[in-house]
């Protein structure tokens, strides 16, 4: 997997609206395929046309090699399937809005709602569906980014990744601007782990080491990440006492099951998808 771009593999007898956009996406290339959702035969046909004429392996399967030749990036003004492509997702920013209407015209609208989405995951928000953009369009379950240049008004996340960095031994400041400090504390990081993929994004590769299951009791630097991310905003102090403990049960009631009150994984993975006002 690549740390800033978590490109999904899908293969015939698949369906749903990822299936839909690569069938769409297939039609932009002038492949004759309806737009049904449902990754049979033809698809994968289609599939190993673009393949071949991209010069990459055909074998039918639309993975991280064969997505990137597949994507046409779409903007304001564009129009025609790729747009449909990006359209058919609906990209709703919240319960109770309409789902974007897929007619191939990338509007204002569309241009909205693509914006939002590149904000809900700490990408580069230009309102371009571009391969970043549709890397994770791509569903299934990837981590955001926090990119150096982010501060934490644009990324509500800034904070907790700095602590989490100071956790593991970095000396940077933890005051909501993800600058070249912590885009290089971030790559010195990166460098405990592995030899390539290395850069200057809390990426996929980085999350999952690290975050640290914290629980009452706890103190640190990683329960300030913890406290940072909370909903009902505690008292940042590092101390995993009553209140912190109150606030997380509060958020797995509601988000992130079961009610234990301890920060593993799957709670850390639900709080930096959310946000909050």
């Amino acid at each position: 997997m690549s740390n800033t771009r978590p490109w999904t593999t899908v293969r015939t007898g698949d369906s749903g609206p990822l299936v839909t956009g690569i069938q769409f996406l297939l039609r932009a290339h002038r492949q004759s395929v309806a737009a049904d959702g449902a990754f049979g035969p033809l698809t994968a046909a289609a599939v190993r046309a673009v393949q071949s004429a991209a010069g990459i392996g055909v074998d039918g399967v639309v993975g991280p090699q064969t997505w990137p030749e597949l994507v046409v990036t779409t903007r304001p003004g564009s129009t025609g399937d790729a747009v449909r492509a990006v359209q058919q997702f609906g990209l709703v920013p919240s319960p109770g809005e309409d789902p974007l209407v897929v007619d191939g015209i990338y509007g204002p609208t569309t241009t909205e709602r693509v914006s939002f989405f590149q904000e809900s995951w700490g990408l580069g928000i230009d309102g371009v569906a571009g391969p970043e953009t549709w890397s994770f369009l791509n569903g299934g379950h990837p981590w955001p980014l926090v990119k150096q240049g982010s501060t934490q008004d644009s990324n509500w996340r800034v904070l907790a990744a700095q602590h989490l960095l100071r956790a593991h031994g970095a000396t940077i400041a933890a005051d909501g601007i993800f600058g070249p400090a912590s885009g290089a504390a971030t790559r010195a990081f990166q460098t405990t782990l592995r030899a390539s993929d290395l850069g200057t994004t809390v990426g996929q590769l980085d999350w999952p080491h690290l975050i640290t299951t914290v629980r009452q009791g706890d103190l640190g630097e990683a329960v300030r990440a913890v406290q940072t991310l909370l909903p009902s905003r505690p008292t940042v102090d590092g101390v995993f006492g009553p209140q912190t403990d109150a606030a997380v049960r509060d958020y797995q009631q509601m988000f992130a099951p079961p009610v234990d009150g301890i920060v593993g994984p799957g709670t850390w993975h639900s709080l930096t998808l959310r946000i909050f006002d």
